[in-house]
């Protein structure tokens, strides 16, 4: 299984390049002119990783991604995409949730009827 991930890695590094591929989805503003990140590995001495260019929310998701939607990340980077994602589903659930909740209790047009 290591032998699958470290080509899969490769292959990554080798289409987009071999850092980080993050241009602010962290929420860092990048130095430089494009606004990427272009780490090469982590301040722990971790190497890039390979997932979605756009975090979804959750690991099964990412997990799942199609090789064209894969670019290095740095580990902080990634973290902190994968975490403002996170935050944005949350949100996003808790609005569904409430949209869905609206009519529940609403009693008032039914006793009118």
């Amino acid at each position: 299984m290591k032998q699958r991930r470290d080509n899969l890695l490769a292959a990554v590094l080798e289409t987009h390049g071999g850092h980080c591929a993050c241009r602010g989805a962290c929420g860092k503003t990048h130095t430089g002119k494009s606004g990427q990140c272009y780490a090469m590995g982590s301040d722990t001495n971790k190497p890039l990783l390979a997932a979605p260019q756009t975090p979804y929310a959750t690991d099964v998701q990412n997990a799942a991604a199609p090789l064209e939607e894969l670019r290095p990340w740095c580990w902080p980077c990634w973290r902190a995409a994968l975490a403002a994602e996170q935050v944005r589903a949350d949100e996003r659930r808790t609005q569904d949730l409430a949209a869905m909740q609206i009519g529940l209790f609403d009693v008032g047009a039914d006793a009118a009827a």
